[in-house]
C-alpha cells in the first residue's frame, strides 16, 4: 500500500509540474507575440513563434560582458554571471533581431525594432 501511495503522489506532482510548465510557456509565447522582450523568456517560445534562427553562435560570458553595452536587457550582466559561462547567440537576420541565451533563458537582445514592429513579426509568421 505504501508503494502505491508514493506512485500516486509522484504522478500528481509530475502532472502539476507539467501543467505549470505549460502555463509558463504560454505566457512566454504571448509576450513574444505582443512584441515584449524581457529577460528570462524561454528560447523554445522563440522557436515556436519565430522559427529557427538564421545563424547561431556561442560567446563566453566574459566576452559578452565586455561588449554588452549595445544590448538591451543586459544591465548588470557582469554581475549576473558567476564565472565563465557559454552563452548562445541566435541571429534572426531577416527580422533584424539578435538574442542571447544563458541555457534556456533570454539574457539580452539587440534590435532597432519597436515593440509594435516586433509584434508585427509574430503576426506575419502566423499567417
Amino acid at each position: 500500500m505504501e508503494g502505491s501511495d508514493f506512485v500516486r503522489k509522484a504522478i500528481s506532482i509530475m502532472f502539476v509540474l507539467l501543467l505549470l510548465g505549460g502555463c509558463a510557456m504560454y505566457k512566454h509565447r504571448s509576450q513574444i507575440r505582443d512584441g515584449l522582450l524581457t529577460t528570462g523568456l524561454n528560447r523554445n517560445a522563440f522557436l515556436k513563434e519565430w522559427g529557427m534562427p538564421d545563424r547561431t553562435s556561442t560567446v563566453s560570458s566574459d566576452e559578452f560582458s565586455s561588449f554588452s553595452a549595445g544590448f538591451s536587457g543586459s544591465a548588470g550582466s557582469a554581475a549576473y554571471f558567476s564565472g565563465r559561462e557559454p552563452l548562445d547567440v541566435w541571429i534572426y537576420e531577416k527580422l533584424d533581431v539578435t538574442l542571447v541565451f544563458n541555457g534556456l533563458r533570454l539574457v539580452a537582445w539587440k534590435t532597432d525594432k519597436s515593440r509594435e514592429e516586433l509584434k508585427a513579426i509574430s503576426k506575419q509568421r502566423q499567417e
